[in-house]
């Protein structure tokens, strides 16, 4: 059995949300430890404010997370590319743009989905090409982003692996992989059909957690589960909602609320 606790977008803004925030997180840290979670994953969008105030933003909700003693993985969003992609990896400990590590017998997959993107330098001609195509021929909302090519090689690579060592995998993005799983205002991975479809065609692919859509959504596509988890930031009103706790055991994906509510049953076999 493995227990892990997700949080997703939650948007820390000083002046509007700092206390809301602040009791939200120590009540999600809370529910993580009384479930004994091994790690919690932070999907992305820690923050919403851009210029010079986006680090020390950072920094504070950081500090209101380290409440949960444990393992914090994050996974980068959007609005966290408002501090420097260096910067932003060092503070919050990321160990590469994208990665794996496997927990439990389970690989999770890390995707960066903002590579390819207004607010990073992409690093090879053919990203450079898949930018100018997605801004000037797509016009794709310049707040999403896409996956690189060499990203995309790691993924196959990465899933190949898993296969061969005939391990269940989990993907982890910040932005949604379906357009089932989002809508136009908020957007998705610029190039979702090309990574859906290589996670598709892997059997051991079971789910795919992402953040970005605050509402939250879910679909079911060729044996793999679609999940986006919902904001953190909009924890005032669906206070249930604000955090979520995942378990692995018996074959079973089962995602429950901070009120310990079931959101989700899922088949993980």
């Amino acid at each position: 059995m493995l227990r892990f606790g997700i949080v997703t977008d939650i948007h820390y803004t000083p002046e509007e949300r700092a206390g809301i925030t602040d009791a939200c997180l120590v009540r999600c840290a809370e529910s993580w430890l009384k479930a004994e979670t091994s790690f919690v994953v932070q999907l992305g969008d820690l923050i919403s404010r851009e210029g010079p105030e986006a680090e020390s933003d950072l920094l504070n909700v950081k500090e209101m997370l380290s409440r949960y003693p444990g393992e914090l993985v994050h996974v980068p969003g959007n609005h966290c590319l408002a501090v420097p992609q260096d910067r932003l990896f060092r503070i919050l400990g990321i160990p590469a743009p994208y990665y794996s590590f496997t927990r439990g017998a389970i690989r999770f997959v890390v995707l960066h989905g903002m590579e390819v993107s207004v607010n990073s330098e992409p690093e090879t001609a053919a990203d450079r090409n898949l930018l100018s195509y997605y801004q000037e021929v797509v016009q794709a909302p310049f707040y999403c982003g896409a996956i690189g090519s060499r990203q995309i090689e790691w993924l196959a690579t990465e899933l190949d692996l898993a296969l061969q060592n005939r391990e269940p995998v989990i993907v982890l993005s910040h932005l949604p992989l379906l357009e089932e799983t989002s809508d136009v205002r908020h957007g998705l991975l610029w190039n979702h059909e090309e990574v859906s479809a290589i996670i598709c065609r892997y059997p051991n692919v079971r789910a795919c957690l992402s953040g970005h859509y605050h509402p939250g959504a879910y679909a079911f596509r060729e044996g793999t589960h679609f999940i986006v988890l919902p904001a953190f930031v909009n924890c005032a009103e669906t206070q249930q909602q604000c955090c979520c706790t995942a378990e692995v055991s018996d074959g079973r994906l089962r995602i429950g609320a901070i009120d310990g509510g079931l959101l989700y049953d899922l088949d993980f076999r």
